[in-house]
């Protein structure tokens, strides 16, 4: 070892740790590769005054012969004017750059550089090929590769690092023979050709501009631990870094360096990974504010100005988590109750999660976090067969410590409802088509679907599993002189309770080859429109539709419109309120014949019968006749047939109907009272639809007569 100072020879060992990963990707390229070859990577940086050029062979073989011979570095001058000339190349260098000898390395370079140590113990440590080299000996052969990557890996680190470092081992040179303005190409080459090695030129184009400030890195965020933080940026071009310096400070004015040596980030040849750059300090207060610095340090050995971010640590530790008892149930109510013997002194309360999984799946339950005094919940669940609960200690800083959880099997003893709206068809076929309505129960798995060719003999289960759908297909035969096929089912929940079955279904066999009727699947009513939706009928020959309809009670269907064969939706405004309707729909095939009337569908414009009241109604004694005349006003003008119906009585809460006076009259004279009693009036306007206005009332005194 060269350099003896005992301080360099730790950090070169926290170096060999460090880069472990990135040289472990590395450690094969002399053995794997075509060591006879390497390039010689070059990079430039212009400043005012200066121009700094920078460059590496690309494998560690060739570092090793280079190291040995040394290199040129020649430029020429662009000129728009004059064409650019190979010939007119000016060497830079008297003599091949190659890294200084120790003695004059030590003079030139200041003795506690870390990276000049680094760069002195890769270049000139002992002897790291065994001799003799045993070609049978595959992991001498590896262990030979692996010290020539480590060392070829330290020493362009340490050139990375630092400028003065980079100078001495030949692999830096600074051109101050230029002007703002100019432009140049330089080359860098092995200084004399060798059988060792094939190296090729490299060349660069550089202007001479003013260099701007390095931006910092990007992204920078950090991540809270518990008692550490993590801070994290993004290593991408253009802004891609050699290295990082961390500075912190608790008050944002005092910073202090947290790695004398630069962090770096390593990656695998081998994979396209991303791996994000970080770094964790360990040494924080939770809740406590710290100010960083991120500085990156490129190539050519310069900061980048900082990045800057405020961050803090915070307490992760969970308290002991509750043991949560066997929930109880009481009808539709679950109880929970827990304990937590030992509660830490952080203990905020406690939160309830339910899931219907007892693996995943939990959400809190609980609005708010229960006092920490409170050991007992209770909970309403429905529409579930089993439920999940865990209960969690939470602490002051929202951490959670969940239960075991406890699984809740609800008590269920009611079968489903009896199926509704089995509806079928049949086609020429002999294919059925039956249709029902879902039950209403949440938990419903499916059906079972029965037949008999008689009513009054046993029913045959069609589906061996239940069956999970609302519409069935079944296929009997046509050529029987049965004449009808029966069918039921029966609902089945997810508890495999059984309703009881449905009505008989009576479906006709056909006679003929008629298409097969449609079927309605929706009607939806307004006050003024009935909408209908069908299947048409899915004979393959169909060829139109005939839509019909008909009032409740009639028999006699009217046509309402001719349509295609595709058309299943229809709405008719030829409708009047509170009439109910019926349709069916008639299908044709392209051989003339029709189906049977499709299975009607009624409808019922609504109307909620709010009719305007009578503006004005009183009443008044005649004297002479004896008599109460009753007068009122009305100026509405209803497009239905309305009247006025008069109730009379002698107390408010005893009115019975008294008169039903046309529309057109605003008057009536009630001739049967008696005096001495007070006669109490009110007027409804009813009319021909079932409207119906509120009543308005007015009472009259009757005079015994002296």
């Amino acid at each position: 070892m060269i350099a003896s100072n005992k301080k360099i020879f730790s950090v070169i060992l926290s170096f060999i740790v460090f880069f472990n990963y990135m040289l472990f990707s590395q450690q094969n390229s002399g053995l794997n590769k075509d060591i006879k070859k390497a390039e010689i990577v070059i990079l430039a940086k212009s400043y005012k005054d200066s121009i700094v050029i920078r460059w590496a062979p690309s494998t560690a073989g060739g570092w090793i012969i280079a190291n040995r011979i040394g290199y040129n570095i020649e430029k020429v001058k662009l000129n728009s004017d004059k064409p650019f000339e190979p010939s007119n190349y000016i060497k830079l260098n008297k003599i091949p750059l190659k890294p200084l000898p120790i003695e004059e390395w030590k003079t030139r370079v200041n003795k506690d550089n870390i990276f000049s140590a680094i760069a002195i113990q890769s270049i000139y440590g002992k002897s790291f090929i065994p001799k003799p080299l045993d070609e049978n000996n595959l992991n001498a052969l590896k262990n030979a590769a692996d010290e020539l990557t480590n060392r070829y890996s330290f020493a362009l680190f340490a050139a990375d690092n630092d400028a003065p470092t980079a100078s001495a081992m030949g692999l830096r040179y600074v051109d101050r023979e230029i002007k703002e303005g100019e432009s140049f190409v330089y080359r860098v080459y092995v200084a004399e050709k060798t059988n060792e090695y094939n190296f090729d030129t490299a060349y660069i184009v550089v202007n001479v501009t003013p260099s701007p400030k390095i931006p910092g890195p990007e992204g920078l965020s950090f991540e809270s631990g518990d008692g550490f933080i993590t801070l994290k940026w993004e290593d991408k071009l253009p802004n891609k870094f050699s290295g990082y310096y961390i500075y912190r400070s608790e008050d944002g004015k005092n910073y202090k360096i947290l790695n004398n040596i630069p962090l770096i980030v390593s990656s695998s040849k081998e994979t396209d990974e991303e791996i994000k750059p970080f770094f964790r300090d360990t040494s924080t207060i939770n809740y406590k504010k710290y100010y960083y610095r991120v500085f990156g340090i490129n190539p050519f050995a310069e900061l980048s100005e900082p990045s800057e971010i405020v961050a803090y640590s915070k307490d992760l530790t969970p308290p002991p988590p509750p043991t949560l008892e066997k929930p109880k149930q009481f009808s539709d109510e679950i109880i929970l109750s827990w304990k937590l013997d030992k509660p830490s002194n952080d203990l905020s309360g406690f939160v309830v999660a339910r899931s219907n999984n007892s693996l995943n799946n939990f959400s809190i339950i609980t609005k708010k976090p229960l006092t920490k005094n409170t050991f007992k919940y209770s909970d309403k669940v429905k529409n579930m067969e089993e439920v999940y609960y865990s209960v969690g200690s939470i602490d002051t800083a929202g951490n959670i410590s969940y239960s075991l959880p406890q699984r809740v099997i609800l008590v269920d003893t009611f079968p489903p409802s009896v199926p509704t709206g089995l509806t079928g068809s049949i086609d020429s076929n002999g294919i059925v088509k039956l249709k029902w309505n879902m039950g209403p129960e949440w938990n419903i798995l499916g059906y079972r679907v029965l037949r008999s060719n008689d009513p009054d003999h046993e029913f045959q289960q069609l589906t061996g599993n239940v069956y999970q759908d609302t519409v069935f297909v079944d296929t009997v035969s046509i050529k029987t002189l049965t004449k009808y096929v029966y069918y039921r089912i029966a609902a089945v929940n997810t508890r495999y309770q059984h309703s009881e079955l449905s009505p008989i279904l009576k479906i006709k066999r056909p006679d003929k080859n008629p298409p097969v009727e449609a079927v309605f699947k929706n009607v939806f009513v307004t006050d003024s429109s009935i909408s209908l939706e069908w299947v048409p009928s899915t004979s393959k020959d169909l060829l139109y539709q005939k839509l019909f309809r008909r009032k409740k009670g009639e028999t006699k269907w009217s046509l309402i419109d001719s349509l295609s064969k595709t058309v299943n939706y229809y709405v008719d405004k030829k409708v009047e309120k509170l009439n109910t309707y019926e349709y069916t729909i008639l299908s044709f095939n392209d051989s003339g014949l029709q189906s049977s009337y499709a299975m009607p569908v009624m409808g019922k414009p609504y109307d909620k019968g709010d009719r305007q009241k009578v503006e004005k109604f009183f009443a008044k004694y005649d004297e002479k006749n004896n008599s109460v005349i009753l007068e009122w006003s009305y100026n509405q003008k209803l497009k239905e047939k309305y009247w006025f119906v008069i109730y009379r009585g002698l107390s408010n809460n005893q009115l019975n109907e008294l008169k039903a006076v046309e529309s057109n009259i605003r008057s009536f004279t009630d001739k049967d009272v008696i005096n001495g009693n007070t006669y109490f009036y009110s007027i409804v306007v009813m009319t021909t639809m079932g409207g119906k206005s509120e009543n308005v009332t007015t009472s009259i005194f009757i005079p015994v007569k002296k």
